[in-house]
């Protein structure tokens, strides 16, 4: 039985021309476009479906209306896991009032109540056709920017302008730090969905990787072989038992090696990295929100602080703090009795 993973998107009406429309029609065309293979199936399935696949896993995500059913979308034989909600609104200065960002407020009251949300991908997504109405530098602009960003940090979303111009649409896919349309796909290539399935180790590496073992096979026999024949040659020599025992020892840390499997360390460091991503992201909202004035001082530090936890949490988990600490142990050994 194959799973997919569901994303809410909306809110929509009937018009073809709406935001929602044209933003999901748009990330449709971009996977399509850059996936290399084709599984064929229900019609219905791929006007809904995104194909992910990287170096890492293949995963299926299907786009789904915030109220909508999963039975209409997918086959009875295929299950589904809620696992994420992209919010969109019409980012215009002429936008209508059930499209707005205000429209939200209710959108997400009313969805959280009748849909068990998953959040693996939580976006808020503000739609133009070119340059955001936000970014002409004026106070305003940047105090809406920031009453936005907020909204946004309270119900767990990250917040994305989206120019969804030809233009926009193009931009940026090859920056470090992605904004825009390249941000939403940054976010949806990168998520460690449910339904995603491990890839194995291609036949290139494990037959590159069994070629290294079997050399360190070889150069470790060579070492005991020799290492042999130099005790039998003076079994009193000290020297030569040491080259014995270092071989012996050697011979053990290449079995080890061996029966070592990196699949779920790869698997571990990615959803702690995807979890990083977002702990930046909430750390770089903050720090906007800060130099707009628009956050309290008693606010920041909470949330400041709470940000802070969270990313020692996630370099424990990636071992960056192991080398200073073991630094540490090291110098405060060196010291004579008596010194700390």
């Amino acid at each position: 039985m194959s799973c997919h993973s569901i994303v809410r998107i909306g809110p929509s009406n009937s018009n073809d021309g709406c935001c929602t429309t044209q933003l999901r029609s748009s990330l449709l065309n971009y996977f399509a476009t850059s996936s290399s293979t084709d599984e064929g199936g229900d019609t219905k399935n791929d006007l809904h479906r995104l194909d992910i696949s990287n170096r890492y896993f293949d995963a299926s995500v299907v786009f789904a209306g915030l109220s909508e059913s999963a039975d209409d979308i997918i086959t009875p034989s295929e299950s589904t896991v809620e696992d994420g909600i992209i919010l969109v609104f019409d980012s215009s200065p002429t936008a209508s009032q059930d499209m707005c960002f205000n429209s939200l407020n209710k959108v997400h009251d009313e969805t959280e109540k009748s849909t068990d949300l998953g959040d693996l991908l939580r976006l808020c997504v503000g739609v133009s056709f070119g340059p955001s109405p936000l970014a002409d530098g004026t106070k305003a602009s940047e105090e809406e920017y920031s009453r936005r960003v907020l909204w946004c940090l309270d119900r767990g979303y990250e917040y994305v302008e989206a120019d969804m111009s030809p233009i926009g649409i193009e931009s940026g896919h090859n920056d470090r730090d992605k904004e825009g349309f390249a941000r939403i796909i940054e976010a949806i290539s990168s998520c460690m969905w449910s339904s995603r399935v491990m890839k194995k180790r291609t036949a290139v590496t494990t037959t590159s990787a069994a070629a290294a073992n079997n050399d360190a096979n070889n150069d470790t026999e060579k070492a005991n072989a020799n290492a042999d024949n130099a005790t039998k040659s003076d079994p009193n020599s000290d020297a030569e038992r040491e080259k014995a025992a270092v071989a012996n020892l050697m011979e053990g840390v290449d079995r080890d090696v061996d029966f070592k499997n990196p699949t779920d360390e790869i698997r571990q460091q990615e959803m702690a990295f995807h979890e990083l991503e977002r702990v930046i992201a909430d750390a770089k909202n903050i720090r906007e929100s800060t130099q707009n004035d628009s956050m309290s001082d008693e606010e920041r530090r909470k949330r400041a602080g709470d940000t802070a936890l969270r990313m020692m949490e996630l370099f424990d988990k990636l071992g960056l703090g192991d080398d200073e600490e073991d630094s540490d142990e090291t110098e405060a050994s060196s010291l004579p009795d008596g010194v700390e």
